[in-house]
């Protein structure tokens, strides 16, 4: 993996990181205004570790699947159908506009055509 790719995953973790202190900082908070007993801030804290642990386990997981040339290969195959379908919608899209365009100006011609006489009548 070359050093860019590696800076974004770290870049992802730290996110996370500081996504999880914001979130313990929070309860923390809700704990302490609910004045709840020893064993509620116990799950509260329990709760948060375990979800800390679900994220680091989880940008790990896409960490080491990028670092896998089966799952670059699958992936870069399914962005490229992706981006393939995508062109081909956009494409169908605008054959569409183009012809509702064209049939529009044809009218709006003809509509003036006839209201102000047409050339050589």
């Amino acid at each position: 993996m070359d050093d860019d790719s590696k800076n974004a995953w770290m870049r992802v973790g730290l996110h996370f990181a500081a996504a999880g202190d914001k979130l313990k900082t929070h309860a923390k908070v809700v704990a302490e205004e609910a004045k709840g007993s020893d064993a509620d801030q116990a799950a509260i804290t329990d709760a948060l570790n375990t979800l800390g642990k679900a994220m680091n386990q989880a940008v790990q997981s896409v960490g080491n699947a990028v670092k896998d040339q089966e799952v670059r290969d699958s992936l870069t195959a399914a962005l490229n159908s992706m981006g393939d379908a995508m062109n081909t919608s956009f494409g169908e899209a605008g054959t569409k506009v183009g012809d509702t365009v064209a049939d529009v100006g044809a009218k709006v011609s003809d509509k003036v055509k006839d209201t102000f006489g047409r050339k050589g009548s």
